[in-house]
């Protein structure tokens, strides 16, 4: 049992389904999609997380299936919304199933391989895609949402390397990690409210 780890995961599933509820809802199907692939996927991953954390174990294998799913699809659905986002476009239906097929090719691909350097190499061109996309939504004057896109990003970003700045930090890394993604999601959220048409 590691109880500030399944404490730290229940509030990044709590503010998924914040997000969710609160933001990704009322958006139109194609585009709530879009978001979801992301949101819903670290928000279950999270979940199965909490799961793992109070003790059962067997719970490990499917959060790290949703935190693969959320590193493929998610991320390539993430920088796909992001855009249409800025664009002050709506998702077609033909082009988000092409998104979501080429996120769910991905993802079967680490699964099957085991392989890591997917979800990196994924990881290391969506992150920045995304960052670029909320820069450009500040230079055409979009700048509340360019802003949340770009504080989202940089969530992220401190998420996935505070080992690095934070080594005598007084909170365990696992459980910044997870702070800092629900910091995130809560950003993307609040990009995405604008994007209700």
């Amino acid at each position: 049992m590691e109880i500030t780890h399944a404490i730290s995961d229940t509030v990044l599933t709590l503010t998924g389904i914040y997000v969710f509820f609160q933001y990704l809802r009322k958006l139109e199907f194609n585009t709530c999609l879009l978001w979801e692939a992301f949101v819903l996927s670290i928000t279950a991953a999270a979940f199965f997380g909490v799961i793992r954390f109070l003790g059962y174990a067997p719970a490990k294998t499917i959060s790290e299936f949703f935190q693969h799913l959320a590193g493929t699809a998610g991320a390539f659905c993430l920088v796909y919304a992001s855009f249409l986002l800025v664009q002050r476009k709506t998702a077609s239906q033909n082009a988000t199933y092409i998104v979501l097929a080429l996120g769910f090719i991905t993802f079967g691909i680490v699964q099957l391989t085991d392989n890591s350097k997917v979800l990196q190499i994924v990881s290391m061109v969506a992150i920045p895609l995304v960052l670029v996309i909320g820069i450009l939504g500040l230079i055409k004057g979009r700048s509340t949402i360019g802003s949340w896109l770009i504080l989202g990003v940089l969530a992220l970003v401190l998420a996935t390397y505070n080992k690095s700045f934070m080594p005598n930090t007084l909170l365990d890394p696992t459980d910044v990690y997870h702070y800092l993604v629900a910091i995130s999601l809560f950003c993307f959220g609040r990009a995405a409210r604008h994007q209700i048409a």
